[in-house]
């Protein structure tokens, strides 16, 4: 048994190094700032260490190139770290398949411009399947414009990354309207697909079907598959690794936190997280219960908050860190003049700021020309302070953290488009109401070091701020700043 072992600088505490001890499938199960992408690096440096493994022997998949630039980074071997699509990418390259990746953009501009110009007997479908009494004109001018063609964006994803036919579509639960949407959202795809057949071009996800395909006819010498953030894995990404298993034996080891399951709008399902044991069989199931980022008044709060939906694993989070206050619920009339405040005073106590917003514009209703937006940056009184949508931020952590827009709206947090009649019929869930979008707060929460600010209009707070409220007992104010 491997007691003491160095990476990055770090020792691994006792739930990491059980990992190196075992050699067989795994699934480690962590919670937010336990130490995920440290545990995967110490597994690779163990086997290539102790002659168990060549670097050519181990292939890395992460989400996001964000994720895998970090393992590159960190990593003293030449192993492969690839997102999905890079590895998709490798495989067809080996196997000499030419191809030429679409716009990611194309297919969302394809559905706004068949929405815009759909005839008259559908725009009125439309406004009566959203309730909507207005003109189309309007409504196309509207931010329930952009919902709508969001809602078709991810019945599409949905429908393709899970391998569905249109015999699997369940006609029979949907209503004579939600037919005739439904009917309209295949004339889309239809139209979008030949879109890619008139020049041979190919989405994300036609990359990892296709390469799917071809695995069987190249050589690759796997021994060990290690998968970050598995929790955001779907049926297409589970079907590639299952097919390079298959013909290399390698064992897979994938890490993740099913509490940051956070991606189901573009295909992932979270129950291949919850049983990979039934999937990959010769399995073993480790926790890592140490965190290093939150104190452990925020851990436990962040965890009953999260649970609430039965079907997550339940896990007993430890921290050595202590803050009597963790949470600051700020209520606002004004948005703008009690964000600035909030800036003002933490730009007097701390270089690390971090803003979250639930939708990528939302930060436009909070800031005035005193600040400069510049991608992931709010420069305020040459002040640097950094800004991310709460799926961007995944990963990332600051001492103080800001969230934005916690309110009783369809684009407030949570995000009420989640449970359209149109995908709970698709794919029928389990969980309670609004599970995803509870896990997406649950990693706006766990973001900061120190500090969580939560902004919300005094008369419309939203669903999570009432539970979160409940949570810590009591509203905690900062009173010289922050009082409405």
């Amino acid at each position: 048994m491997v007691k003491n072992f160095l990476v990055d600088n770090y020792f691994l505490d006792n739930y990491q190094l059980q990992l190196l001890n075992i050699d067989k499938n795994v699934i480690v199960i962590a919670g937010a700032g336990a130490g995920k992408t440290l545990t995967i690096l110490g597994k690779i440096s163990y086997l290539v260490q102790n002659n168990y493994a060549l670097s050519e022997e181990i292939v890395v998949i992460s989400f996001t190139n964000a994720s895998v630039n970090d393992i590159k980074k960190r990593i003293n071997f030449n192993v492969n770290v690839f997102t999905f699509h890079k590895l998709a990418i490798s495989i067809l390259e080996k196997a000499k398949v030419n191809y030429r990746i679409f716009s990611s953009n194309l297919l969302i501009y394809i559905i706004e411009e068949e929405v815009t110009t759909c005839e008259q007997e559908m725009q009125y479908i439309i406004l009566k399947f959203l309730k909507i009494n207005t003109s189309f004109k309007s409504f196309c001018s509207s931010s329930k414009f952009k919902s709508f063609c969001k809602l078709i964006l991810t019945f599409i994803n949905l429908w393709k990354t899970n391998s569905l036919s249109i015999k699997d579509i369940p006609f029979s639960k949907y209503t004579k309207l939600e037919k005739k949407i439904l009917y309209f959202i295949f004339k889309i795809y239809k139209k979008y697909i030949i879109e890619k057949k008139s020049i041979n071009a190919f989405d994300f996800d036609d990359l990892i079907i296709i390469a799917t395909n071809c695995v069987k006819n190249i050589s690759l010498n796997y021994k060990y598959i290690i998968i970050d953030e598995f929790q955001d894995t779907s049926f297409i990404r589970l079907n590639l690794i299952k097919e390079i298993q298959k013909i290399t034996n390698a064992k897979v080891i994938v890490v993740g936190d099913d509490w940051q399951s956070i991606y189901h709008f573009s295909g992932c399902n979270l129950d291949i997280f919850l049983n990979f044991s039934s999937i990959f069989e010769n399995s073993e199931i480790l926790k890592l219960v140490n965190t290093y980022r939150n104190s452990q008044e925020l851990i436990n709060i962040a965890s009953k908050f999260v649970c609430k939906n039965p079907l997550q694993i339940r896990k007993d989070l430890k921290s050595l860190k202590n803050n009597s206050m963790p949470f600051i619920f700020v209520p606002y009339i004004n948005k703008k003049e009690k964000f600035k405040k909030i800036i003002d005073y933490l730009i007097t106590i701390s270089n690390d700021i971090m803003v979250l917003a639930r939708n990528n514009k939302d930060i436009l209703n909070y800031i005035d020309n005193d600040f400069n937006l510049n991608n992931n940056e709010l420069i305020y009184k040459n002040h640097l302070i950094s800004y991310y949508t709460v799926h961007k931020s995944k990963g990332l952590e600051a001492e103080y953290v800001i969230i934005i827009n916690c309110n009783n709206e369809t684009l407030g947090f949570p995000n009420q488009i989640e449970d359209n009649i149109l995908l709970s019929k698709l794919y029928p869930k389990k969980e309670i109401p609004y599970a995803e979008e509870r896990r997406l707060f649950y990693v706006a929460i766990t973001r900061c070091k120190e500090k969580t600010y939560l902004l919300y209009d005094k008369d419309k707070p939203s669903q999570f701020i009432i539970e979160l409220k409940k949570l810590t007992k009591k509203e905690l104010h900062h009173i010289e700043y922050f009082k409405s």
